[in-house]
């Protein structure tokens, strides 16, 4: 099925984001007791959920980067069947401490962020924290109890921050996350600030290549339109999403919140996407085109011939245009980076401190517009540029400078 095989290609996208990010730094694993996680909130299989964390120091002491973890989605209740018994929806098989870098590093001295406190809240309930449905579903094919609990784990893992580890004592926030779990801060930003303790005097946004578009396949099959949909329905996610957007939409339109580009719509939190327009992952499996011709993009090798160079820059021009059609793209205090590198999680790794546009580096890009207040936002939006029609078809020369 699809959502088995897509099941299969997150998966081997998880180990190879571990693969590429270990090295940075380990954090150790906690696990919510029952007491913490009481009211149901637990991962696909039942278990506990947990989270990582790297305590802050010196100036960072009271400032918190909250980073929600990726790892993609179930997409039916067989592919949620087979995600229960992996990491990504049980505790049972949490790594006992993991790693990023990039904006998420607290060792980088290129990172001016790396003295915070840094949690990681780790992702097993396969629909980007979003889920709420009370009673478990019962997969008879194996024998499984299911449980679609994301919006009250969510809400457990942040609880036992402030209440036991001094997320009451914050004084600025961050909420990022990565692919997945950048999905997820879209859809929880607003929550999560509404959390947050009258001490913080800044909360702000930074989602890592979580703006999926709402896009047929190449095909013209709504491929995973269809699929985040099902997810939506599934899960009961109608209160593990962007409220202003549930509120604003009929309620047979609502399952479009659980799309990046409706819930940024209506957030009301600043927001700074770290956002590739032509995404690896979703050129794989939101767009389904030519293999061919992204190839060559990325690696300045092959041809592409013209037809499939306008669609694919039709597809970095439709996500872009999915930000600038908005009203919030233009609001005071809002930014973003989005490059044309072929991509993803690019900013959790290295390439956090080489991508750049008009000769600004991204983490560069990041930490001005973080520690700006309600300037305008053509100060800090920075646009991909227009593919080339011949070799190198890259027209960003950071993306392949290795």
């Amino acid at each position: 099925t699809f959502g088995s095989n897509m099941a299969t290609t997150n998966m081997l996208l998880l180990s190879l984001l571990m693969t590429l990010f270990a090295g940075t730094f380990a954090w150790p694993l906690t696990i919510l007791t029952d007491e913490q996680a009481k009211g149901g909130a637990v991962c696909l299989d039942g278990t506990n959920p947990g989270f990582y964390m790297g305590k802050g120091n010196g100036t960072g002491a009271n400032n918190w980067m909250l980073y929600l973890k990726g790892g993609g989605w179930c997409y039916d209740e067989a592919s949620c069947a087979s995600r229960a018994k992996s990491e990504l929806g049980s505790s049972k098989h949490f790594p006992q401490d993991f790693e990023f870098g990039g904006l998420a590093s607290d060792t980088d001295p290129r990172n001016k962020f790396a003295n915070w406190n840094h949690v990681i809240l780790f992702y097993c309930d396969g629909a980007s924290f979003s889920g709420d449905r009370t009673e478990p579903y019962f997969y008879n094919v194996t024998n499984q109890t299911l449980y679609f609990r994301g919006k009250r784990v969510l809400d457990a893992l942040l609880n036992t921050l402030l209440n036991d580890y001094g997320l009451d004592k914050a004084e600025e926030v961050i909420l990022a996350g990565g692919s997945a779990g950048g999905l997820s801060t879209y859809l929880h930003a607003d929550h999560v600030a509404s959390k947050m303790p009258t001490s913080v005097k800044r909360f702000k946004a930074a989602p890592v290549s979580g703006f999926f578009l709402m896009h047929e396949t190449a095909a013209h099959t709504p491929g995973y339109i269809a699929s985040m949909r099902y997810v939506f329905n599934m899960q009961n996610s109608t209160g593990g999403v962007s409220q202003g957007c549930i509120a604003a939409l009929p309620q047979e339109d609502q399952w479009k919140c659980i799309f990046a580009n409706y819930s940024y719509a209506y957030s009301k939190t600043n927001f700074f996407p770290l956002q590739s327009a032509l995404d690896a992952w979703q050129m794989g499996n939101v767009w389904e085109g030519t293999k061919t011709c992204v190839k060559a993009i990325s690696t300045e090798q092959g041809t592409c011939n013209s037809s499939d160079l306008a669609l694919l820059q039709g597809y970095a021009n439709s996500l872009v245009d999915d930000f600038q059609r908005t009203s919030k793209f233009s609001q005071p205090g809002e930014g973003g980076f989005v490059e044309s590198c072929v991509e993803h999680c690019a900013a959790q790794g290295d390439d956090a401190f080489s991508y750049s546009i008009k000769n600004t580096i991204e983490i560069d890009a990041f930490t001005t517009w973080y520690y700006s207040d309600m300037e305008p936002a053509s100060n800090h939006w920075y646009l991909p540029c227009k593919l080339g029609t011949t070799q190198p078809y890259q027209c960003n020369p950071s993306c392949n400078a290795k």
